[in-house]
């Protein structure tokens, strides 16, 4: 009887362990392992400005000579002595060009020594001191253009007192001008200048109400 006793009482005491470590096992917290985790450093991009270029220009920049004065253009008129009080002149009347500034030779030329070609660039080319000259008795408006005989480059002419109808390439004035500050009663003076894109063959033409003129010239580096 009393074995009987003492092994229920061994099998209870087994089943009650055995609940208690069933029971812990349950709470026991289930440990994760820890992530591995790597720093990221940031890269940084350096974006380098974009290296200077030269801007190129149909004259080839600041550092562009003037070619040398051809010798195989048109041959063009004589220069006319029109008044004592400048040099002469190309055209007729009432519109002169280049009082002064036309070399008198076969063929016409309009030159440039080095160092004024150097100091005389800018970015329409080569420019050269010029006069116009309208006869005073004409009371009305001359228009002065001009290009390159081969490939059409314009010539850029300007003056004192030009009219607002002017353009870079063409040159407007007027006699009846009330604002001109050369005049005479013979004379009418347009003090400016003519740029030209390179060295080459020209044509300078003035029109006029009821009539025109046309010239040709060499223009270069002598």
């Amino acid at each position: 009887m009393e074995r009987k006793r003492w092994l229920s009482r061994l099998v209870l005491l087994t089943g009650l362990v055995c609940v208690v470590a069933a029971c812990a096992q349950a709470s026991s917290p289930q440990v994760s392992p820890m992530p591995t985790t790597h720093s990221v450093v940031p890269t940084i991009m350096t974006t380098q400005p974009p290296a200077p270029t030269a801007t190129a220009t149909p004259l080839g920049g600041p550092l562009a000579l003037l070619g040398p004065l051809p010798n195989d253009c048109p041959s063009g008129p004589a220069p006319q002595i029109i008044s004592p009080d400048f040099g002469s002149a190309v055209g007729a009347n009432p519109a002169w060009a280049g009082a002064g500034n036309f070399r008198n030779q076969a063929p016409l030329a309009l030159i440039w020594d080095p160092t004024r070609a150097h100091a005389e660039h800018d970015e329409n080319g080569w420019s050269h001191k010029f006069l116009w000259v309208v006869a005073t008795s004409y009371q009305g408006v001359v228009t002065f253009h001009g290009a390159n005989l081969r490939d059409g480059s314009p010539l850029y002419p300007e003056a004192q007192d030009a009219e607002p109808a002017s353009t870079p390439t063409t040159l407007v004035v007027d006699t009846r001008n009330p604002n001109i500050a050369n005049r005479d009663p013979q004379w009418t003076q347009f003090p400016g200048g003519l740029t030209i894109p390179k060295a080459g063959c020209y044509f300078l033409e003035a029109t006029w109400s009821g009539g025109s003129w046309r010239i040709t010239f060499a223009a270069g580096r002598l």
